[in-house]
């Protein structure tokens, strides 16, 4: 606030001979009332209390709004954008059930009644447990940073089911259809578009690393060519030999889009067109199944494995953290199986 010296009265700390004294006092007086009730909520809490903490609260940096709390957290993390954007989501449809929550709100009760509410948006049973990991995630970071009462933890009594779905992707001889397949004269931009999906089946790539695809990701390392990149979604290190998938033919799908002056493969394609394509690429291949642009990445996955390449390997080539998310791709290939024990020597 600012004020001339006549404007304040010193003797009892208040605003006086100004248009807005009344409104302005109000506010003095709810700004000290808040920083009064810091102390005897820590105290309730059985938690210790210092000038530090107030100090922290004037900063904003301690809040009792869970809504706030974990706004600024997503807004501060180092977490990947593709993340970010998730979490933002949760956050948005959370606050739009309940559009403020205080920390001593986020009840078992609350859970219950958040989660009919998404069912009642018709989300499927995997988002909706998303929606509820990412909660839990930022509870748990509020437990740890004192903010919230551990004894209250709603997620101790709150459970979330999840249901396995299916991951489409394309057999060996699907694969093969689309390699073989011929676009017509009419329909040449689907060419491109097909060139991309292949390499993706070659290499798992997502489509966000498809298309930040450039000459400076190529490296040539003792005359052969490989990937060499950080993955977009989970910012992670990735190098993929090039001349040891599927014969090199990725290698020859790169050489007919290398430009002298274009720095990028892929870049002028979106998610959206290149999965409205794939429905007509696929319609000519005569392949019935619904292709989309992340059929590839499974499709690269159990064919390695059909192939017999190990588990930990197909970890490493998709960039998974947890070797147990590539172990659903072994789970889905009935071929695996027939192979597998057709070796067997009694």
């Amino acid at each position: 606030m600012y004020l001339t010296p006549n404007q304040w009265d010193n003797k009892h700390r208040k605003v006086k001979n100004h248009l807005n004294a009344i409104r302005l006092n109000k506010q003095i007086t709810d700004f000290i009332a808040k920083l009064e009730a810091v102390e005897p909520n820590k105290r309730n809490a059985g938690k210790p209390f210092t000038l530090e903490h107030l100090t922290e609260y004037l900063a904003g940096n301690v809040t009792d709004n869970f809504s706030e709390f974990t706004q600024r957290e997503i807004k501060t993390s180092k977490l990947s954008k593709a993340t970010i954007t998730t979490h933002q989501t949760t956050l948005n449809t959370f606050c739009e059930f309940r559009r403020t929550m205080l920390f001593d709100e986020v009840t078992f009760e609350l859970l219950s009644d958040f989660e009919h509410f998404l069912i009642e948006k018709k989300l499927s049973t995997n988002t909706i447990h998303k929606y509820f990991r990412h909660i839990k995630t930022y509870i748990n970071l509020a437990i740890n940073k004192g903010l919230f009462d551990l004894n209250r933890y709603p997620f101790r009594k709150f459970k979330v089911k999840t249901e396995t779905t299916s991951r489409e992707f394309l057999s060996p001889e699907e694969l093969e259809a689309l390699e073989l397949v011929s676009i017509p004269a009419n329909q040449q931009h689907l060419q491109k578009v097909l060139d991309m999906f292949l390499f993706s089946c070659y290499t798992g790539l997502r489509f966000s690393d498809m298309a930040t695809l450039n000459k400076n990701s190529i490296r040539d390392i003792n005359g052969d060519k490989w990937i060499d990149t950080t993955m977009i979604k989970t910012n992670e290190p990735i190098r993929i030999p090039l001349y040891l998938l599927f014969e090199g033919k990725p290698i020859e799908i790169l050489n007919r889009y290398t430009k002298a002056d274009n720095l990028y493969f892929f870049d002028d394609l979106t998610n959206q067109y290149v999965n409205r394509c794939l429905k007509d690429i696929a319609d000519i291949a005569k392949i019935k199944k619904r292709i989309t642009f992340h059929t590839a990445r499974h499709t690269q996955a159990t064919f390695l494995l059909y192939k017999g390449v190990s588990v930990t390997t197909v970890q490493k080539l998709l960039g998974h953290k947890k070797v147990q998310t590539t172990q659903i791709y072994s789970k889905v290939l009935d071929q695996t199986t027939v192979k597998e024990l057709s070796n067997i020597k009694y």
